[in-house]
């Protein structure tokens, strides 16, 4: 185990006892980490407060009676933040969030390469929200099948079949688009 995860484990393990103070070390240690973890997983990132303070409140709460020290705190930790997300997600509508591809447009891209991002932005806003979302968890969040169809209760098979159906449709659209 790296230093981190020693220092996570042991101030869990603190918490488990009752310690308040180890709540403290880790929001103060851990805080800006935990953070950027749930921006990364959540559809709009000014949720990610709200989204740890409810994490850390769980864990203090009652989750931290399930924490065994011998395994990976941090990876724990990680998979809490990311199973609120896809709840707080779930609370909206999910789909790939337009606003990032549009920052993905500058002032310094070509036309050409501008014109590509709307053609997309347009077939995206065609296609179902499901198929969307499992297009934002396949690329914006680089999850593996598997984690798809766990995330999603359906068999990895099926999640498969889906994404190429939907990576079908979407060429389609934006062939059609092109052809206009």
């Amino acid at each position: 185990m790296d230093a981190r995860v020693k220092r996570v484990n042991e101030l869990l393990h603190r918490m488990k006892k009752g310690d308040q103070d180890a709540v403290d070390s880790l929001v103060r240690e851990f805080g800006t980490l935990f953070l950027n973890m749930a921006k990364k997983y959540l559809f709009d990132p000014d949720y990610a407060d709200d989204l740890l303070s409810e994490t850390l409140l769980e864990l203090y709460r009652g989750s931290i009676r399930s924490f065994d020290p011998k395994f990976n705190g941090l990876n724990w930790i990680y998979t809490i933040i990311r199973r609120k997300a896809y709840k707080y997600n779930g609370k909206y509508e999910r789909y790939i969030p337009l606003d990032s591809l549009e920052n993905s447009v500058g002032c310094e891209t070509s036309l050409s390469s501008f014109t590509s991002d709307i053609a997309l932005k347009e077939a995206l806003l065609r296609l179902s929200k499901y198929e969307n979302e499992i297009l934002y968890h396949k690329y914006w969040e680089g999850l593996t099948v598997r984690e798809i169809a766990a995330l999603l209760h359906k068999p990895r098979s099926t999640i498969q079949y889906d994404i190429k159906a939907a990576l079908k449709k979407l060429e389609k659209l934006l062939k059609e688009d092109n052809n206009e």
